[in-house]
């Protein structure tokens, strides 16, 4: 499916609207990250989402559990 060097704009639009189906997004994620086959291209993107993600992730976290803390104390 994305075993091309070069990714077209229809490619490029299908990635999108599959990662936008839950579910189906942690599916094709795998996919891609561990098939051979995939474009460099858009493995290195999938990378970057997954680094900026778990950042938010911790993010996240760490200011939830701020507020939750900060209601404990009271």
């Amino acid at each position: 499916m994305f075993q091309q060097r070069d990714m077209k704009v229809l490619d490029w639009v299908l990635f999108y609207v599959l990662m936008a189906i839950p579910f189906v997004n942690i599916i094709v994620v795998l996919l891609i990250l561990f098939s051979s086959k995939t474009s460099p291209s858009l493995k290195s993107f999938i990378i970057t989402f997954l680094i900026f993600a778990a950042i938010l992730l911790v993010s996240w976290v760490a200011i939830l559990g701020t507020f939750i803390a900060s209601f404990n104390q009271a």
